[in-house]
């Protein structure tokens, strides 16, 4: 047993950050190298013994290499596996770690990539439990010419680099080479309490190898990405050579020379993963027991349920007196030992508790430190919050950085084009300005010639940013919208309705005014913002146009209370001079300012991340570590509880609020009624598409061909389907009656369901393999293609603001007379042009939200990792195999749908698995 005199000091950070002179200065040992040169003196970790004399403590300090280490005879695998060893050496002989020291320069005047990849792996070696013992140190001091501009940057780190870690306790101190300063960290480490890092309890305690610690997946990401940017650097310059038709001798050395550096480079780099995957030898010998014993607990449960099948005998009543059952549990007749005693034990810890407001539905109490993410890791959120809130407290932003004076639409579309074509070249020549050009980088809407037309209208409710609620016309509305084109005279409208009443779609925003609480004749405002509860009529023409015929502008209870318009086009074949049609246009707009609200207060917001939460919420809960359900869910939860803990506390009251034409009260109040009526099982994709009016086996005649979100989803849905299925055979070998018999399931559903739970009602009970397989594809698609269907495309349909604004900014007509006397003049003013702060807002925020996904956060690299990785159970390893197949075979198909719609200025590729995300990761 150690003694609590037995003191561990481990020191990290970059080659070059004076590691070895801290060391050097602290314990007095001049064998301690320090280096003038790029390399490091720190070949590999090197372990210094003393004696404090003033304390009479046994001091250890462990010098280590830093991560970015510039020698060639040393990897930074080997330095991560020399750092575990020692580590794990100290917890087996019972000693733990006491100070965790951090170095930085603060003569750095910026913090690079590798500065970026040492913090990180830091983090990940050390968790966020230890960063209470973490000290920042930050060195040469002496260097400085003026100690205010260090100052300033040692801020600039407390708050961005390093928050993460000052919130969790760490202390920041400061290196001048001198004695003093040096025993000054260990004077304060001397107070703090031992603790066991994360990567000591994932191996010791979690059983994983090194190459599933979070430090080894954040290695093994780095060398992934440097081998990817070699093999680039290599076909660059194989094109340079082919493009070269006659270069010199010395040109064509040089460039080979390069290729085969680059080369060699990549060897090194395969070498490393190879070195990463083998890990440690005794973590090796661990898992292999581990698995000995997990075949041998799955070969008892399988003779249990055949014995309890062959000896079953049907249940006897019980009696008045008998202790009542939970929700949570399942009636067993004589359940097995660890399934009594998993029904009986209590999974949380206390740390994933149920909270409830009058704003949201259920939602995690506290984010446990394992299950954060700083989201700054996410995505760059913090642009997000300097943009939106500093929109409104900064004066008008008049002319967006650019000169274009705006008179009409036309003057827009040009404005657009000309920040494209700005900012484009300006990142040839260094940063843009992300406040209020970077938007403009990607293409959108406003560079199509049609964007206004019926047509790119209609195929947005297909291909577009909300393609989820477009659904078959009630007989009801049909003959509401008939009774007022026969009021207005339109018989080519009444024609259409009575003979083709099976091909009528409608977007039905109706129910906006009684579920935010307002009165039927109520105004939707806001601080000069105005809302609308439009509805909208559709014709999908034999040939596949989704055609818009009618629009309610603003649905007041009755459509005698309301101004409805039709289409002076009534059918896709019809000329007519759409440009000028300015009532229609704004017609269009206000059905855009209506979806725009239900899309990303539910469909987004509700309908994938809340609802989503709650499952996680209820899983951690219920389920057992090993269960196979927790194991297939995991990974498509990687950033959902911080981002949405983030849109809670931000996003929705501080942004989202103050774009639209409703207040606070009204918003929260239409986020809740969105949870209180999502149907679980009526939003399985087979059902959604029926329900709505699209039948599934016939998606791919020539009335559904430009539905390219439904032929979409539902490939993916089966192909989600037959994943989780083959898993789930492989495990429930029993089938229904071991399903229905499983107690984590069964609490894992009444969890959810119940009042003090998820309080999601419409959720159900599973009792068979076919209901289990649903469920789990159920929460896949949540998380995965639903979620970026419905948010990757937000950049390219709404920063063009004209196209899909958020809210409009004069009132709405009160009459048909008013809307016909509108001209381009009138919808100028109800858009923000002359509110330039709101229209910023309107374009960054999508363009926020919807940043590209990265290569390694794609449901295809989930499914290549599953195979590869050891961490992965069997039978999902297995299972992987046929579901990487199976996507890259989709990938080829939805290049084929989108090669089928009719519009081919605008692909849809969304879904493809190589950009569909793995989780909610924005």
């Amino acid at each position: 047993m150690a003694s609590r005199d037995d003191v561990v000091i481990v020191v990290m950070g970059c080659t070059g950050t004076g590691k070895s002179s801290f060391v050097r200065l602290l314990t007095g040992d001049s064998s301690v190298k320090v280096s003038d040169s790029l390399e490091s003196e720190t070949r590999a970790v090197k372990v210094v013994r003393f004696t404090d004399r003033t304390s009479g403590r046994n001091i250890t300090i462990v010098d280590t290499p830093g991560f970015d280490d510039s020698r060639t005879d040393i990897t930074d695998t080997v330095v991560l596996k020399e750092i575990t060893s020692f580590l794990l050496d100290e917890y087996d002989n019972n000693r733990k770690v006491d100070g965790l020291v951090y170095l930085h320069r603060i003569i750095d005047t910026r913090f690079g990539g590798q500065s970026n990849i040492n913090l990180r792996m830091f983090q990940q070696l050390c968790g966020p439990d230890a960063y209470k013992n973490v000290v920042v140190s930050t060195t040469f001091w002496d260097q400085l010419n003026s100690p205010r501009l260090g100052e300033k940057r040692e801020l600039e780190l407390k708050k961005k680099f390093f928050s993460e870690m000052v919130q969790g306790g760490a202390t920041f101190t400061r290196q001048n080479c001198t004695m003093d300063s040096a025993r000054k960290v260990l004077r304060h480490v001397l107070t703090l309490d031992p603790v066991d890092v994360q990567i000591v309890n994932e191996i010791r305690k979690e059983g994983k190898s090194l190459e599933e610690t979070s430090a080894g997946s954040i290695h093994g990401e780095e060398v992934e990405r440097l081998i990817a940017k070699h093999r680039q650097e290599i076909a660059e310059i194989r094109k340079e050579m082919n493009k070269v038709k006659e270069m010199t001798a010395s040109t064509k050395r040089e460039l080979e020379k390069l290729r085969n550096e680059n080369k060699q480079k990549i060897a090194k780099l395969e070498n490393e993963k190879l070195d990463l995957k083998k890990g440690l030898e005794d973590e090796t010998k661990m898992r292999e027991t581990l698995e000995v014993e997990a075949e041998k607990e799955k070969n008892l449960r399988k003779e249990f349920l055949l014995k309890r099948e062959s000896t079953r005998i049907p249940s006897r009543n019980r009696g008045s007196g008998a202790r009542q059952m939970s929700s949570f549990e399942v009636p067993l007749d004589n359940p097995p030992p660890y399934e009594e005693a998993l029904a009986s034990q209590d999974l949380t810890d206390g740390t994933f508790q149920f909270a409830y407001s009058d704003e949201y539905p259920p939602y995690l109490e506290h984010i446990p430190s394992k299950y954060k993410t700083n989201i700054l890791n996410i995505f760059d959120f913090k642009s997000l919050l300097q943009t939106t809130v500093a929109t409104f407290s900064l004066p008008d932003l008049t002319r967006f950085s650019d000169s274009t004076v705006i008179r009409n639409l036309d003057d827009l579309v040009y404005r657009n084009h000309r920040l494209h074509e700005k900012v484009r070249s300006e990142t040839r020549r260094g940063p843009i300005s992300q406040l209020t050009l970077g938007m403009f980088y990607i293409k959108n809407i406003g560079h199509r010639s049609d964007w206004y037309t019926d047509a790119a209208f209609g195929q947005q409710q297909f291909t577009g940013v909300n393609p989820t609620t477009i659904t078959l016309a009630p007989s009801g509305w049909i003959e509401e919208f008939e009774a007022v084109a026969r009021d207005q005279d339109r018989g080519d409208i009444t024609e259409i309705l009575s003979a083709d009443p099976k091909s009528l779609y409608i977007q039905d925003y109706s129910h906006f005014r009684p579920v935010v609480g307002l009165p039927m004749d109520g105004e939707i405002k806001c601080d000069g913002r105005y809302g609308c509860s439009s509805v909208v009529l559709f014709h999908l023409e034999p040939n596949g146009m989704l055609h818009p015929l009618a629009i309610t502008l603003d649905y007041k209870g009755s459509m005698g209370n309301s101004v409805t318009i039709f289409n002076e086009r009534p059918q896709s074949t019809t000329l007519g001079d759409e440009s000028q049609d300015w009532p229609w246009r704004y017609a269009k707009m206000c059905a855009q300012v209506s979806d725009w609200f239900q899309h990303e207060l539910v469909v987004h917001l509700v309908y994938t991340h809340l609802v989503e939460e709650v499952l996680i919420v209820a899983a951690r809960r219920t389920l057992p570590s090993s269960h196979v359900v927790l194991k297939l869910l995991e990974p498509h939860w990687q950033t959902t509880l911080s981002l949405n803990e983030a849109a809670r506390s931000t996003l929705v009251p501080k942004i989202i609020i103050g774009m639209t034409g409703f207040t606070d009260r009204q918003t929260y109040a239409f986020i809740k009624d969105g949870y209180r009526n999502f149907d679980w099982a009526g939003s399985y994709v087979p059902n959604d598409l029926e329900r709505r009016g699209f039948p599934i086996e016939k998606l791919d005649d020539k009335k559904y061909h430009n539905y390219g979100y439904a032929r979409n989803i539902l490939r993916m849905w089966e192909i989600l389907r037959r994943f989780v299925r083959t898993v789930l055979e492989d495990t429930y070998t029993g089938g229904d009656q071991e399903v229905a018999t499983d107690p984590a399931i069964a609490a894992f559903c009444g969890q959810v369901r119940s009042v003090d739970g998820g309080q999601l009602l419409s959720f159900p009970s599973i009792s068979t393999l076919d209901e289990l397989v649903d469920f789990i594809t159920m929460c896949i698609h949540i998380a995965s293609p639903q979620h970026t269907a419905v948010n990757y495309l937000q950049q390219y349909y709404q920063t063009f603001v004209p196209n899909r604004p958020s809210a409009l900014f004069k009132p709405i007509p009160e009459s048909l007379s008013e809307l016909q006397a509108y001209g381009e003049d009138s919808i100028m003013s109800a858009l923000p042009s002359h509110r330039s702060r709101d229209w910023l807002l309107m374009a960054q925020v999508p363009y926020l939200l919807s940043m590209e996904v990265a290569e390694d956060n794609t449901i295809l690299h989930y499914a290549t990792n599953a195979i590869n990785s050891s961490a992965t159970l069997a039978v999902i390893r297995n299972a992987a195999r046929a579901f990487k197949d199976d996507l890259e075979h989709f990938a080829l198909t939805v290049t084929e749908y989108s090669d089928d719609l009719d519009d081919q200025q605008t692909p849809y590729h969304v879904l493809d698995p190589n950009r569909t995300a793995i989780s909610i990761l924005i």
